[in-house]
């Protein structure tokens, strides 16, 4: 059975944006969709160790899975890629590169291992905006490359998140 497992980002839930839209439409293709509320995601200061922990002990990812993961959600799909084989990654807004933010601190214990996630998942894609406030094009277009993915590149996009009222990213459905 096709499993997906949504990781929403900091400061989000799972009813927030665009994650509703998403997991309905993966449930009307078949998929046993997993979006949990990931601890710490709510806190200036959230914790890699303690998310990784809760998803490792309810929703672990395997070969059957889909990892679908939104700004800091793209840092965990990463994390747990880098130890658990996966069918895909999807990173929507995401980062590779230790932004020397404090609150993310905890996330970046060590750097990304881009060979072994590539080993971990058959196909990664990459959705990026060409105006996010937050992550420049060139970084991401540098982070597909490092792991050997697949970028989409959407208009006017920004973060997807709630500053734009993104509802869906009908582009998801191509890939999925």
């Amino acid at each position: 059975m096709k499993k997906a497992l949504i990781l929403h980002g900091w400061y989000n839930k799972p009813e927030d944006v665009w994650y509703l839209w998403l997991k309905k439409e993966l449930e009307n293709k078949g998929y046993k969709v997993t979006s949990p509320e990931i601890p710490t995601f709510n806190l200036k200061f959230p914790q890699l160790k303690e998310s990784m922990q809760f998803i490792e002990s309810k929703y672990l990812p395997d070969e059957d899975t889909t990892v679908i993961g939104h700004s800091l959600g793209c840092l965990l799909a990463m994390r747990l890629a880098e130890k658990y084989q996966n069918e895909k990654i999807i990173l929507v807004a995401g980062w590779d590169y230790d932004d020397l933010t404090p609150e993310h601190e905890s996330f970046w214990p060590n750097k990304i291992n881009h060979e072994q996630i590539r080993k971990n998942v058959k196909k990664t894609f990459v959705i990026a905006s060409d105006n996010d406030p937050y992550i420049s094009l060139y970084h991401v277009k540098e982070m597909t490359k490092r792991l050997n993915g697949e970028i989409i590149v959407i208009k006017n996009g920004g973060h997807f998140a709630s500053e734009e009222k993104t509802k869906y990213i009908n582009q998801l459905m191509d890939i999925l």
